[in-house]
């Protein structure tokens, strides 16, 4: 999983760990969570037990795909229940109330769809399924058949729990098909090098562009620490200025797409 969505983890235990801390961090003892689905993609003897008793609060899980850990009667009797569907109402910190449609999957026609009920789903990570959904959604609105669908995988949402109120107010991350495309150049020499590295996460340049960009967003910062030498180093290699710092033109226009050419 750490390689599947280039998680910011050098090792299973790291992650576990970081995941144990973020949620406990966020959920009280006696608060109701749900997780949609994939729990826990796989254990050893017990530690799917241990896992699950090591985290704050009543877990009900919506079963995914890959919840194998459920044979594992000691694990299973950890949950406060275990689903495959839930329809749930929510009150949010304005004292409104909003009906939810909980599954693993997306589902584009989800009960209460024309009336503002919104759908929780997992599943689909980065992935080219993922942007799929979003088309979906999209040209469903464009139609006249409202839904309000947001993805809550744990890697859209810093690894850890999220309140209906903190899932609402990031609407970048709400399923939306509109589109920015944005052209510009790098370095051949650097495009081949960064290729090699990507092909062994089975990533594209576009696709870690896009990985870059939603980290940001999620973080509210850029994903790393850089100094002024490395940002006018970057718009070099950009072509954004050229080898003395003088500012070039970048085209931007509408709709997606990076493409990448000689310098």
């Amino acid at each position: 999983m750490i390689r599947f969505d280039n998680r910011p983890f050098t090792s299973v235990e790291e992650m576990d760990d970081t995941l144990i801390q973020r949620w406990n961090a966020k959920v009280g003892k006696g608060d109701l969570v749900y997780v949609l689905g994939d729990l826990i993609w796989k254990s050893r003897n017990g530690d799917a037990h241990n896992l699950v008793k090591s985290l704050n609060g009543q877990i009900i899980l919506i079963k995914g795909n890959h919840d194998r850990f459920l044979h594992n009667a000691k694990a299973k009797e950890t949950l406060a229940g275990i689903k495959d569907y839930e329809d749930i109402c929510v009150t949010l910190e304005d004292g409104s109330v909003r009906r939810c449609i909980l599954s693993h999957y997306f589902m584009p026609m989800y009960n209460g769809h024309r009336h503002k009920a919104i759908h929780l789903h997992g599943h689909s990570h980065f992935t080219a399924e993922a942007e799929i959904e979003l088309r979906i959604a999209k040209e469903l609105n464009d139609e006249g058949f409202a839904n309000e669908i947001y993805n809550v995988g744990c890697m859209y949402w810093n690894y850890e729990p999220v309140t209906l109120d903190e899932i609402l107010r990031h609407e970048g991350l709400k399923h939306d098909c509109s589109k920015v495309e944005i052209e510009f150049k790098i370095n051949a020499e650097l495009y081949d090098a960064v290729g090699v590295i990507l092909k062994q996460y089975g990533l594209t340049h576009e696709e870690t562009i896009l990985l870059f960009l939603k980290e940001t967003v999620r973080l509210g910062r850029i994903p790393f620490e850089y100094t002024q030498e490395d940002l006018v180093e970057a718009q070099k290699l950009s072509c954004e200025v050229d080898v003395n710092g003088e500012q070039r033109s970048l085209a931007v226009q509408r709709n997606l797409l990076y493409r990448a050419s000689d310098d």
